[in-house]
């Protein structure tokens, strides 16, 4: 996919955004719902995502690494640019960033890291795991009496 040309505006328009998840997270209320709401808010307004942030939390964090913190916990800064345009152009609905290279650790954790791309003869032979019916909250449920 093609990334989108940004409009003239998007350096203002990113330093905003920055200057609002920013405030957000240093004021602890940066949430992945209310980041989907800010985010979202910026959808078709062709603000450059990948342009550098300026300013930092007030634990250090440059605003794509806040945001990463937020929607991927736990998962390491190593690639912060990357992983925050993904989290953008998931929120957004839109591609953010053209894919020129392959994530060799994405791949390795979806599919392994075969060097020949094949799946093992083991692989094959096992039988697909039945789905589960997952987790109902009604299971076992008792009616309470008016009473």
């Amino acid at each position: 996919m093609a990334a989108r040309k940004p409009k003239a505006g998007a350096p203002l328009l990113f330093s905003l955004a920055e200057k609002q998840i920013v405030a957000l997270y240093d004021a602890g209320v940066l949430s992945p719902a209310v980041l989907h709401h800010v985010i979202a808010a910026y959808a078709d307004s062709g603000v450059d995502w990948s342009a550098t942030a300026t300013l930092k939390t007030v634990d250090k964090h440059s605003v794509q690494e806040a945001v990463v913190l937020t929607m991927m916990p736990g998962r390491a800064l190593r690639s912060a640019q990357k992983d925050f345009l993904s989290v953008v152009e998931h929120l957004t609905g839109n591609s953010a960033v053209e894919e020129t290279e392959d994530d060799e650790s994405l791949l390795a954790q979806l599919g392994g890291n075969d060097s020949d791309g094949k799946r093992t003869a083991a692989a094959k032979k096992t039988a697909p795991k039945q789905k589960s019916a997952g987790f109902n909250p009604l299971v076992g449920a008792r009616a309470v009496g008016k009473g």
